[in-house]
């Protein structure tokens, strides 16, 4: 019961993290007219510091401050080769097959987001539950 509800705020924590992205996505590409993997990598960067905090303190309950910063560090590793991995999927899903970018970022971004699921909870906060 305790990890059906560690999923829901998980799911809750990932659903903000992508308000973020998909906002800061629309204000880069649709206002600011970036290139839209530079829209979509920045974006993603944004949503890295929102996902962290939610993840940390709510969804695995570590209100633990001590070791906060490696933490830190191996969420942004993380990030970054998601990040890596987001830019190549989008590359893919825009340049390649066509999709509309907004389509392919939530598709990129939901396949992303199960797969980090694991690595937060098995290695990144692994002693919460």
């Amino acid at each position: 019961m305790i990890k059906n509800f560690q999923i829901l705020r998980y799911i809750i924590s990932g659903g903000t993290a992508a308000v973020v992205l998909f906002a800061s996505l629309i204000i880069f590409r649709e206002i600011f007219g970036f290139w839209y993997l530079l829209a979509s990598s920045l974006a993603f960067c944004l949503s890295v510091v929102t996902s962290f905090s939610l993840q940390k303190f709510w969804t695995f309950r570590d209100g633990e401050n001590k070791y906060t910063h490696k933490q830190f560090l191996y969420f942004v590793l993380v990030s970054l080769c998601n990040l890596v991995i987001n830019t190549l999927l989008m590359y893919v899903a825009v340049g390649v097959f066509a999709l509309e970018y907004l389509l392919a970022q939530f598709i990129v971004a939901g396949l992303i987001a199960f797969l980090s699921f694991f690595v937060y909870r098995d290695i990144i906060f692994l002693n919460k539950t």
